[in-house]
């Protein structure tokens, strides 16, 4: 019987918690405009707009634009983290160019944790540091995320993922700071704002 109790109580200690949710929190200072997961800033000149995407969602949106038959942001088998990815759709409604760049772009949460989006680089590093293949064909991925800086002439549009690693889930919030200039040097900037749901308590 002991050991019975003993192999309940291992195997209940070995189930993972599950994951923090957060919700949009359009209360703060600096939000963009929120409607259901998408934040959005726009002015007469350009928009900017911001969605928080599910792992279904990415992976297939990366499949769509790569060809790749895997999502190099799925976890591994056996691993813990992930990945929080986001859609960014950008409009330049000018006669001029508006530039867009993603590493100016950041991810901080109530922890203090800051990050930037990852970019092929950054990929590709992770891959060794998790002692990991490189997948062929990783470079593909360029076409799915937001490369480097992004150049939009007059009229464009252009959307891509901006992805960053899972960051601690003890996190009561977290940010995501974007934005945009225009040639002029107009700047078009918002955050979108999370925090924790909080626990249900038990009846």
């Amino acid at each position: 019987m002991r050991l019975l109790l003993a192999l309940i109580v291992a195997a209940a200690a070995a189930v993972p918690p599950p994951p923090a949710i957060y919700d949009p929190d359009p209360t703060q200072e600096g939000a963009g405009t929120l409607e259901r997961e998408t934040w959005s800033k726009q002015s007469p000149t350009a928009s900017v707009w911001l969605t928080r995407i599910d792992e279904p969602t990415r992976a297939r949106f990366v499949a769509r634009r790569t060809g790749l038959d895997f999502d190099p942001f799925a976890t591994a088998p056996g691993r813990t983290g992930g990945f929080v990815a986001f859609h960014i759709l950008l409009e330049n409604k000018t006669e001029e160019r508006m530039v867009f760049q993603p590493q100016s772009c950041w991810l901080h949460t109530s922890m203090y944790d800051m990050q930037r989006p990852l970019d092929l680089p950054s990929i590709v590093s992770a891959f060794h540091m998790a002692d990991r293949p490189i997948p062929d064909h990783i470079d593909r991925i360029r076409a799915a995320i937001f490369d480097g800086e992004v150049v939009l002439g007059p009229g464009e549009t252009k959307d891509a993922l901006m992805v960053f690693r899972e960051f601690d889930q003890k996190a009561k919030r977290y940010q995501v700071d974007v934005g945009a200039i225009l040639t002029r040097g107009e700047a078009l900037k918002f955050s979108a704002f999370y925090k924790k749901r909080k626990k249900e308590k038990d009846s």
